[in-house]
């Protein structure tokens, strides 16, 4: 069992994986929870629009796609980022890529630890949740 990241799309400035992978352990103990096997996987617009016709029958580009597997009682998915929409993001909301990224990246997360941002409200605490987060990021691990 373990938390892996593959780089399927490349040219982009990422961060050390284990940079990204202590902090994903960190935010499921913070949680309380189990990590199981999970994956992110570093991907491309054109794969993640794949993915959302495939599965979510969505016909648009997203910066990541979580998809649980946690029959186990642990934490356990594939989490898709499309670092172009990343980029694009970042360039959007005037943040640095890295930033982006790694809030992409908890929002992910935190899907697959149960999390759920379709209301206001879901969306609030999520972001509250992305918020710190991202703050212990950059006190622990950068």
């Amino acid at each position: 069992m373990g938390i892996l990241i593959h780089h399927n799309h490349s040219g982009y400035p990422y961060p050390e994986d284990s940079k990204l992978i202590g902090l994903a352990r960190f935010i499921l103990v913070e949680e309380d929870q189990t990590p199981g096997d999970i994956n992110f996987i570093f991907t491309s617009n054109e794969e993640i629009l794949e993915l959302n016709r495939q599965y979510l029958d969505h016909d648009y580009y997203t910066d990541v796609i979580a998809f649980h597997y946690g029959a186990t009682g642990h934490v356990e998915g594939d989490v898709f980022i499309s670092l172009d929409k990343v980029s694009e993001n970042a360039r959007d909301y005037n943040k640095t890529f890295e930033d982006e990224l790694t809030r992409v990246l908890i929002h992910g997360l935190l899907h697959l630890a149960g999390y759920l941002d379709a209301s206001e409200e879901e969306k609030q605490s999520m972001r509250s949740l992305e918020d710190q987060y991202l703050r212990q990021y950059y006190l622990t691990f950068r």
